[in-house]
Formats: C-alpha cells, sequence, structure tokens
C-alpha cells in the first residue's frame, strides 16, 4: 500500500512530552477542538472527534485535574455539561498549536493548491462513504 511514515518536527507525543505535562493524545484532541470552538458539551466534542462519550469524559477527568478545562451544568437539563478551557488550558493550546500548524504546513508543501483541494474533496468522499458503510452495518436499524 502506502509507506507514509516520515517522522515529522513536531511528533505529537514527542511534543506532549516535551512540555512536561503529562497528557496524551486523547487528551490533546479535546484540548484542541476546545481551543478552536470555545466551550462544547460532551456530546459536541465527541462528534467532533468523531468518537464516543465516555472517551471525552475520560479526557475531561485528566485535564480537570490538570486544571486545563472545566465544566458548567446546564440549569434546564443536568445531564448536559459544556466544557471549556480555563487560562491554563488556553495557555497550553496556544504553546502547542503553532508547531502543529508547522507541521500541518510542512507535509501541506508538497502539494499546489489544485492537489491540495483534490486531496480534501477525495478525503471528505471517503469520510461520507465509511460513514454510511458504518450506519449500513449497524444492527439497531429496522
Amino acid at each position: 500500500m502506502y509507506g507514509l511514515t516520515l517522522k515529522p518536527a513536531y511528533d505529537l507525543p514527542e511534543l506532549l512530552n516535551e512540555t512536561g505535562i503529562s497528557i496524551g493524545e486523547r487528551e490533546w484532541r479535546v484540548i484542541s477542538i476546545l481551543g478552536a470552538y470555545g466551550g462544547l458539551t460532551n456530546g459536541h466534542v465527541a462528534a467532533a472527534l468523531k468518537t464516543d462519550a465516555a472517551t471525552v469524559s475520560r479526557a475531561v477527568k485528566v485535564l480537570k485535574s490538570l486544571a486545563f478545562v472545566d465544566t458548567l451544568n446546564s440549569k434546564k437539563d443536568r445531564r448536559k455539561v459544556l466544557i471549556y478551557l480555563t487560562q491554563l488550558g488556553a495557555d497550553f493550546y496556544d504553546k502547542i498549536t503553532p508547531k502543529r500548524i508547522e507541521t500541518g504546513q510542512m507535509i501541506d508543501d508538497c502539494f499546489t493548491h489544485e492537489e491540495l483541494s483534490t486531496l480534501h474533496h477525495l478525503l471528505n468522499k471517503l469520510d461520507r462513504h465509511l460513514q454510511h458503510m458504518e450506519n449500513e452495518l449497524e444492527d439497531e436499524w429496522e
């Protein structure tokens, strides 16, 4: 198939390890979504990351222990929780994100604008197709 095994200049696990703060990729993904979109519910974070709410809850527990995120409970529905970055979490996001963007740009540099556009179109098409297949294969539909 394809051997896409370049070790980027800013490998995420290495980059997170260099900060001296013990978080994994799961926690970083939650931070990155909250940093990009602001406060979101657990369900919205899970949907954005294409993961389940339990995975997000585990990450939030770790991030709360580090004071990187905090939560607010809904007055209307106590099951709904708004998750948002604290100042410490926002500072961490601001520290890591430029290096992640730089890595992405280094990777994108091998493509022309037209090639990148085509690549994004094809990846979105593949993502929609895989989502459709996943829905079709689930047993819960009658």
